[in-house]
């Protein structure tokens, strides 16, 4: 893939601008999951795809699953939604994310 793909990828994606904000929803659970997976199993985390959406989503233990494992999916979720909290404040930090 060379840039200008990438860049009339980007085009097409402007054009689309606002997205539904459903569609954004979606995308951001999706985007929580894989981000959560990858990163964990880069650490060790035995935890599979499914597994990690089945944790984040529904609250489950797994099976023969270190507990360690699981509390690695929910603060990884966590500090996902604490940096998203930060970026969201009027200047950018606020008293919350010092």
């Amino acid at each position: 893939m060379d840039f200008n793909q990438i860049d009339q990828l980007k085009m097409e994606l402007d054009e689309l601008r606002p997205l539904p904000t459903a569609a954004v929803r979606n995308l951001e659970e999706v985007y929580r999951v894989e981000w959560t997976y990858n990163s964990n199993a880069i650490e060790g985390n035995t935890l599979t795809l499914l597994e990690t959406k089945l944790v984040l989503e529904e609250g489950l233990t797994i099976g023969g699953k270190k507990l360690r494992e699981h509390f690695e999916v929910v603060n990884h979720s966590e500090a996902i939604s604490y940096v998203q909290d930060c970026g969201q404040s009027q200047d950018g930090f606020d008293r919350v994310c010092h």
